[in-house]
């Protein structure tokens, strides 16, 4: 029996795949949110996915049960699904993807995934994460990058993506990334540095800048005002959050002069060095005071958010 299930077939142009996997690749949510964003926004045509069987302990990722009225129950397994989007004023379309970080046989989730990326034809993979970082939530979101394909590397290096040169254990982005570089899949991967002491929650300001950067990489036009506009939002309120804690504010100042220094260490030692450093600048600032708090301050927040109808509060993917 396969584990792939095809929906539709729709006649797609050399496409670009954009996936993102829940799970350890996905620090606050940042890079599956960023897919959903784009599914909301484009209502895409669900044409594949991958039956979660062979890939999953469901005792630790436990399938859920919805309620539609009220009284009618279905149950929701974990989810790996792809969407097809057709841009008749460009040259190529877009695949989708989303789901969550396999548990069980991932060289064969890999050439299960690639064998979907070849039955449409994908011309170039696009993978995006997030990770935990010692960054403050009130700089940039740094973005770092990787591609083994000269001309992903060219482009990411044009839009100053830092140069991720990252060794240690790997998700299943690293597995799909050597893995189509086997499969002379271009491929290229987006990771944004997302502040730990925000980790249990969706971070919109991370989410934004993948989106950002991903709008320019493939230059898909996307309006992203409105998400942009949520994201200066969203970093005041956490700002807020973190003022009310003496400690916390003491702990942000603190990673923000820790990079100060960072930085003019960097132009006094090395100024032409052409390769930046790929992950946060590592900082021994010691645990966040009064942690729990400040995340439950922020996820009362979100709660709001969403209550008061967020625009990435949405499900249509996981169904």
């Amino acid at each position: 029996m396969s584990t792939i299930q095809y929906h539709s077939e729709p006649q797609l142009r050399n496409p670009i795949i954009i996936a993102a996997f829940a799970g350890w690749n996905d620090a606050a949510d940042a890079a599956t949110t960023a897919v959903k964003f784009l599914i909301d926004k484009w209502k895409p045509t669900k044409v594949a996915e991958i039956d979660p069987e062979e890939f999953f302990i469901f005792t630790e990722t436990r399938p859920t049960i919805k309620l539609s009225n009220g009284i009618q129950r279905s149950i929701v397994w974990p989810s790996s699904n792809f969407f097809a989007y057709e841009l008749p004023e460009e040259e190529r379309d877009i695949l989708l993807y989303i789901g969550v970080e396999p548990q069980l046989k991932w060289k064969t989730f890999t050439n299960t995934f690639l064998e979907v990326c070849k039955h449409f034809n994908v011309s170039e993979t696009i993978l995006m994460g997030a990770l935990l970082a010692d960054v403050p939530h009130s700089i940039t979101v740094p973005i770092s990058g990787s591609s083994p394909d000269d001309g992903l590397k060219e482009r990411l290096q044009e839009m100053d993506v830092l140069q991720s040169r990252y060794e240690g254990p790997t998700g299943i982005i690293g597995i799909l990334q050597e893995a189509n570089r086997r499969a002379s899949i271009p491929v290229a991967s987006l990771w944004a540095s997302t502040p730990h002491y925000l980790a249990a929650t969706p971070n919109i300001k991370v989410t934004a800048a993948l989106l950002t950067y991903l709008n320019t990489f493939l230059s898909l036009g996307l309006d992203l005002n409105e998400l942009q506009n949520d994201a200066v939002h969203f970093e005041e309120q956490i700002t807020a959050l973190v003022a009310r804690d003496p400690e916390a504010s003491a702990y942000v100042r603190k990673l923000e002069e820790q990079l100060r220094e960072d930085d003019e260490d960097d132009d006094d030692n090395d100024n032409d060095n052409e390769e930046a450093e790929d992950e946060a600048p590592k900082i021994n600032t010691g645990p966040l005071p009064s942690a729990e708090a400040l995340i439950r301050g922020v996820e009362e927040l979100l709660r709001q958010e969403r209550h008061n109808g967020s625009p990435l509060d949405s499900d249509e993917d996981e169904e």
